[in-house]
């Protein structure tokens, strides 16, 4: 590992190898089956632990995400900016400076401008780390309820030594260092243990009534329906005789495999066999009979309320009660009570709750982005508990894995030992309970609609799961930082040159004859290579300022401005969810201007992610009326003009819903405000009686109602009967609100017991089992028994059509009537789905399967011992669930719209104008992509469709070469799109076949990637980045687009209504893809030429102050003597030059908003790199050189004469000369940032003013002290001659930058400046033409390069040819 961590340092490959292989540790770390996940710790509850766990000391639930402490915060930081490089070199020079030999007359002025940069930094960290403080604060000193008088068996007792006081001292001193160690938790102990109890008195008897509640009063009593055709309620059996049917966890048979119960059965009397049966599943019962005492409770008076068993009144001492503590007081092991809307402390196990059904429900937004409530379930064996006394007298231990970063992922165990009944306190039984992530609270969830949970803490502060996965975000340096590093490099290269020139010719003139080596007092020692290398250090300290200290703070300043224009822009500001566009990340606004790849997801990017069920398929018979958006697409696919926006859809829709519900004979009172589903012929066909079909559609539509996770809520106190459905997946939600819509409506849960209303009719059924969707199964299903037939099992599954016709039944038997119309079903079911997927329709299919109670007992054993299971879990539960979702029979299937988000066509249009192209990564079918890319304007008439599709490498291959020989063939004549699903993609990433791939997508202008997984679209980001070295961007909303978001250069949240996960993992946020056309056509181009003009304005201005200097050594020896005052030369770059250039970068515009998104070709500019290519760089320098020797020898050669002033004092002095200098050389930097300015403004007109101002102030002020050598300095100031040397010189200064920006503009002009002569000269723009353009905008949509060329004038689209300017 160490030797490829040096290979890294200088191989590109040595370092991604080893990030592959830290990945692959962060990957095994996360696995429950790995070894470290084998380290497991326990949690003991009231008992004695082993004396190993007890000297376990847990972290404590105190987390600091801030960077520094009061004690750390100047070395720290002093360390992180020291490892810049710049401030590296200039403290060496400060160093040097302080050498006697070297000549600097005042060494602490010349770190200043250091000491500047370090101040403002450390301000800038100090006040975000503040923030960052203060936000822990508020978290570490919320408040939550604990039991108090309570021991905590799993906190070690602190023994209060000699020198106690000491630790306490050391403990506070730790604790400011934010180190964590036990003189820290000393010191908090005893922070804690002298503070006043403040008690909290809540009743919980009293509050039993749940917050969901199923409110059925008003609906028709519950029915016998003895039709034999009836799928979920079949024939009633007669009155059940026997006792009702028990659980499984009541079936546990006794554990025989400890030592403890064999040495208990080897002295037990056989006569007295002990049947673990007869206890009840709870920890509170650990005895046959509660008459049970402990050790402690056979002497007397010394009966404690914790001796004595439940449901017993306490003892009149008993203390105990709930207390409100701070979070950070919290420990492993410690009660907690979370109530109705608070958040939760600490990762939490949830033993009981308020709820029937010992259920709970959490918002996990601020864990996984998620904002859809999420059903957690208490243990079953902790469900009594309900006092303080409950949890005192509850004996028990947690066997949990360590800490790790899977928050979808937890095992463990829970454990209780049951008393033998005849031999005192000998156990020989132990219980057990599977605890799973179902049964844990993460810290920062929030508790919902549930009035209290009690839990117990398994993991505090830095560990909990939130926490080890508040990694930072990948960091990301723009392009023009690291394209300015090169130039950096440059100017060390020209500072070294000139030194080292400097040294030569000082030890050349050593030996020179003359009077200056009587002036030499020894300094230049007494031989050529002494004085060389003097010189070469002398001269390093005088030319310091080629190095521009301010460039990388002044650029932080610039892109923290552009950050907070980005975040206030009201164009960027989405009203009904009241978001701004959010930068998260501030220095790679640059970055914007220049994106040419751009990687979005489709659902909730392009489209709403509001679903709305449109249509199904039920028996064989398609129902819904009325066209998508994507039908729409595959129309203007088939060649049909697109019709004009109107409203005879919406009034034909309305008409069909009004004749639809006018069918209804029942009373459906729970219909909801906007039906989405609207066939009129559907009731028509629902309540024919005695029809199979009827039957069939009752059947299909009570298991939309039945098969689903989502929680029926009643928001309106006063309209009980609005049911609003919240569930974790958008589809799930409106497929059950289509099934209310139409008189299938789901109450609610209470225990397992789902209770639903079918056509006016209560039923209710018994919920067996829940089979959870995730990305891998692609299906749900439920068992459930209704409770009209005790015997009747039915298995109720719901998937992607791929996964469920896998697992149809095949083997009829010699039932050959169902195997016909199964078959038939089969297939006019497929055709169904495949025109809806046309359509671009989101589909489902539906199945079911009957289950004996043999089979069911049988699988359910099974199915309880691999969710109890301590490793695999999760692949044993897999196992388990294939066995009995199996042999389905077909019912149908159902299609939801996702709509088009507003302006996503037309912005995909402008993108593609501007020259990005853009690729779709999205989970759909093919069909239902290309649909929806022809309605979004991705893909268009005029383009050559590429399908390719493969199952094998071999395929894949043959495609990938067909397709790129067809594109070749279309080069020129038609543009092409690429349309390729997972499987053939698969097999497209392989190194062997990833550069065909590339070159076929470079060949498209774009590409729709279809059923890829999240993997896939980051593997897409990274082949284009890194096979292209191209600027992308990636935009997506949901959990899945998490890694390409990170993966890009640029990524881009979206805040809908998947959550936040996305936006929590970009560098900016924003609520609609349509912001990205402003985000990117304006702010990102005006960012990157505003940042390019800038850096090279900064090595303009340092050259030519360094350069003066250096033409200065020619007439002293080069014995690097200074001819200005050490103070002009430290606040050169920190006052008189700095802020214009700041400016610059701040405000400058080339044209306004308006006309850059009126012209998206001007974002070309960033594409090809116009204005921040190196040849422009070796330019300025030389541009600075120029100016610097015209600002050095027209003064000297104008005063060489030596001109006398009326009052005998003459100007050709060093330091004369070095003020008429400066004072030009700072105008002529202060003019370079004028001469660049797109737009004259008057905040640019008075900083440029006032800096220049500045100047002469300090030197007007400064030269006011009795200083030697600067005394009277003013003076110069007050005669002509100055003032006739500085006009002539800055005017020879310009002339020739002024010549050749006029004949670049007027014969090799850039795209802003003809837009700019287009607007504001001639006013012959497209601002000018908008009424006109907007008749034209499909021609232009279809060929962006072409263009009006009116009068003979120069157009961005006609003048310049399309091979130099306008072709990327």
């Amino acid at each position: 590992m160490n030797k490829l961590r040096i290979k890294a340092l200088f191989s590109k490959k040595a370092k991604e190898a080893l990030a592959d292989e830290a990945l692959e540790r962060e990957i095994h770390r996360t696995e429950s089956t790995s070894s470290y996940m084998q380290k497991r710790r326990k949690i003991y509850v009231n008992m004695n632990s082993h004396l190993s766990d007890k000297e376990h000391h847990y972290v404590h639930n105190r987390v600091r995400t801030a960077k520094y402490t009061p004690i750390s915060f100047i070395p720290k930081n002093l360390f992180e900016q020291f490892r810049n490089v710049a401030n590296l070199y200039f403290l060496f020079l400060v160093i040097l400076q302080c050498i006697p030999l070297f000549g600097v007359v005042e060494p602490a002025v010349s770190a200043i401008p250091l000491i500047c940069i370090l101040i403002i930094t450390a301000i800038k960290d100090g006040v975000e780390d503040w923030k960052r403080n203060q936000s822990d604060q508020r978290v570490n000193c919320a408040k939550i309820l604990t039991l108090s008088h309570w021991k905590n068996v799993n906190i070690p007792e602190e023994k209060k030594e000699r020198f106690h006081f000491i630790h306490v001292a050391i403990g506070f001193l730790c604790s400011m260092a934010g180190v964590d160690n036990k003189y820290s938790h000393t010191y908090r102990l005893s922070l804690t243990k002298d503070l006043p109890i403040k008690r909290v008195d809540i009743n919980l008897e009293d509050d039993q009534s749940p917050l969901n509640e199923v409110e059925e009063s008003h609906s028709i009593p519950e029915e016998t329906i003895t039709t034999n055709n009836d799928l979920l309620a079949p024939p009633p059996p007669p009155p059940p005789t026997q006792a009702p049917p028990t659980k499984f966890y009541d079936k546990v048979r006794a554990r025989s495999d400890t030592l403890r119960s064999e040495i208990s059965n080897i002295f037990s009397n056989k006569a007295n066999f002990y049947r673990p049966g007869s206890i009840p599943h709870s920890v509170l019962h650990r005895a046959p009979t509660p008459d049970i005492r402990r050790m402690s409770s056979s002497t007397p008076g010394t009966l404690k309320c914790s001796d004595l068993p439940a449901g017993s009144p306490p003892t009149t001492k008993c203390k105990v009660g709930w207390q409100q503590v701070q979070w950070q007081d919290l420990h492993v092991g410690d009660y907690v009570m979370i109530r109705n809307d608070e958040d939760v402390p600490a990762d939490v196990v949830i033993l009981s709750t308020s709820e029937k059904d010992n259920l709970c429900y959490v918002e996990t937004q601020n864990l996984d982005g998620e904002t859809n409530l999420k059903v957690r379930q208490g243990l079953n064996a902790t469900s009594e508990l309900r006092s303080v006394h409950d949890c005192e007298r509850a004996y028990f231990y947690f066997e949990s894995e360590p800490p790790h970063a899977n928050i979808y992922q937890y095992n463990g165990v829970m454990k209780w030992d049951i008393e033998q009944p005849n031999e005192g306190t000998t156990v020989s039984h132990q219980k057990t309970e599977a605890v799973t992530y179902n049964n844990l609270l993460l810290r920062g969830c929030i508790l919902r609609n549930t009035k209290w949970v009690i839990g117990i803490i398994v993991y505090t502060g830095d560990e909990t799961k939130i926490m080890l996965n508040s990694g930072r975000t990948p960091s990301k340096r723009s392009k023009m930082t690291k394209a300015t590093n090169p130039f950096v490099l440059a100017n060390f290269c020209i500072l070294a040159a000139i030194c080292i020139i400097s040294s030569i010719l000082a030890s050349v003139n050593f030996k020179r004859s003359g009077s200056s080596q009587y002036f030499d007092f020894g300094i230049e020692g007494d031989s050529s290579s002494f004085l060389g290398f003097v010189t070469f250090w002398v001269t390093l300290i005088l030319y310091q300022n080629i190095v521009p200290i301010s460039l990388y703070i002044s650029v932080e300043i610039v892109k923290t401005f552009a950050a907070i224009f980005i975040h206030y822009d009201l164009d960027l500001y989405y009203e009904p969810t009241d978001t701004l566009c959010n930068p998260r990340t501030w220095n790679i606004s640059d970055d914007l201007g220049q994106i040419e790849y751009i990687f979005s997801d489709k659902t909730g990017t392009l489209t709403q992610n509001v679903m709305e069920a449109r249509k199904c398929t039920v028996n064989g018979i398609s129902y819904g009326v009325g066209k998508t958006e994507a039908s729409i697409g595959a129309e203007l696919r088939e060649g049909q003009p697109k019709p004009p926006p109107s409203t005879a859809d919406e009034i034909d829709l309305e008409k069909a819903k009004e004749k639809m519900y006018e069918s209804q004979t029942f009373e459906n009172k729970y219909l909801g405000p906007n039906p989405t589903f609207i066939d009129p012929k559907f009731f028509v066909d629902l309540e024919q009686p005695d029809s199979p079909h009827s039957h069939a559609m009752i059947h299909f539509y009570t298991t939309l109602a039945l098969c689903h996770t989502v929680i029926a809520d009643r928001p309106d106190k006063e309209n009980r009967n609005f049911i609003d459905y919240k569930a974790q997946s958008p589809d799930e939600a409106a497929l059950v609100a289509s099934a209310r819509d139409v008189g299938f409506v789901y109450l609610g849960r209470e225990a397992n017991t789902l209770t639903a209303d079918v056509m006016g009719k209560i039923k209710k059924y018994e919920l067996l089992n829940v089979l959870e969707f995730n990305s891998t199964r692609k299906r749900m299903s439920v068992i459930i028994r209704p409770h009209e037939s005790s015997d009747k099992i039915v298995l109720l599954c719901k998937g992607a059509d791929s996964v469920i016709y896998e697992r149809l039944c095949t083997d009829f038997g010699d039932q050959i009537e169902l195997e016909k119309s199964q078959k038939r079903l089969h297939e006019v079911t497929l055709d169904h789905l495949e025109e809806f997927a046309n359509e671009g329709l989101r589909t489902l299919c539906l199945a079911y399967r009957f289950i004996s109670p043999q089979e069911y007992k049988r699988w359910n054993k099974r199915y309880q011992e691999a969710s109890a299971a301590i490793y695999n879990r999760e692949e044993k539960i897999e196992e388990v669930c294939e066995e009995i979702e199996k042999d389905m029979l077909l019912m149908g299937g159902t299609a939801i719209e996702d709509r088009l988000q507003d302006g996503v066509p037309e912005t995909i249009a402008e993108l593609a104008q501007s020259g990005i192209k853009l690729w779709v990564l999205t989970g759909d079918k093919t069909e239902t992509a290309i649909n929806i890319g022809f309605s979004c304007n991705l893909i268009t008439l005029d383009m050559e469709l590429l399908l390719v599709k493969a199952d094998t490498r071999e395929e894949t291959l043959v495609e990938l070469e067909k397709a790129i020989k067809k594109a070749d063939e279309l080069n020129g004549e038609k543009r092409c799109a690429l349309v390729i699903d997972g499987t053939t993609l698969k097999f497209a990433l392989e190194p062997k076949y990833k550069n065909l791939m590339l070159d076929l997508g470079m060949r498209c202008a774009s590409v729709i990637c279809c059923r890829v997984s999240p993997k896939q679209k980051a593997e897409v980001v990274r082949l284009v980045k890194k096979g292209l070295k191209v600027m992308t961007l990636a935009i997506g909303d949901g959990a899945n687009d998490v890694s390409m978001i990170q993966e890009a250069n640029v990524g881009v949240g979206i805040s809908g209504v998947e959550g936040r996960q996305a936006v929590m993992a970009s560098d900016y946020a924003i609520a609609q893809f349509r912001f990205l056309q402003k985000l990117l056509l304006v702010h990102g181009r005006w960012s990157y030429l505003r940042t390019a003009e800038m850096i090279m304005g900064f090595f303009f201005k340092n050259i030519v102050w360094t350069f003066v200097l250096f033409w200065y050594q020619i007439f002293c020896q080069f014995n690097g003597s200074m001819m200005f005052e050490y103070a002009l030369v430290a606040l050169y770059n920190l006052i008189f030059t700095s802020l214009p250039i700041i400016f610059l970068g701040i405000w400058d515009q080339d044209v306004s908003s308006n006309i850059s998104l009126l012209y998206p070709e001007l974002y070309r500019m960033g594409l090809r790199n116009d204005k921040f290519k190196p040849w422009q760089f070796f330019l300025t320098v030389f541009d600075a050189i120029y100016q610097s020797s015209v600002c050095f020898f027209f003064p000297y050669m104008i005063l060489l004469g030596g001109t006398i002033q009326p009052d005998g004092r003459d100007q050709n002095g060093m330091y004369e000369l070095g003020t008429f200098i400066s004072g030009i050389s700072m105008i002529v930097a202060n003019f370079f940032v004028m001469f660049s300015l797109y737009s004259f403004t008057w905040i640019q007109t008075l900083c440029i003013a006032l800096s220049i101002l500045s100047y002469y102030v300090f030197v007007c002020v400064y030269a006011q002290f009795n200083t030697f050598i600067f005394a009277g300095q003013d003076r110069v100031f007050g005669t002509g001659v100055y003032w006739l040397v500085l006009i002539l010189t800055v005017t020879a200064c310009y002339i020739p930058r002024i010549a050749a920006k006029h004949y670049l503009h007027q014969y090799h002009p850039y795209d802003n400046d003809i837009v700019r002569e287009e607007e504001l000269v001639l006013h012959s723009g497209r601002s000018n033409r908008r009424h006109s353009r907007i008749t034209e905008s499909f021609t232009t949509k279809v060929n962006p390069e072409v263009g009006i060329n009116e009068k003979g004038k120069r157009s961005l689209d006609s003048s310049i040819p399309t091979t130099t300017r306008l072709s990327v």
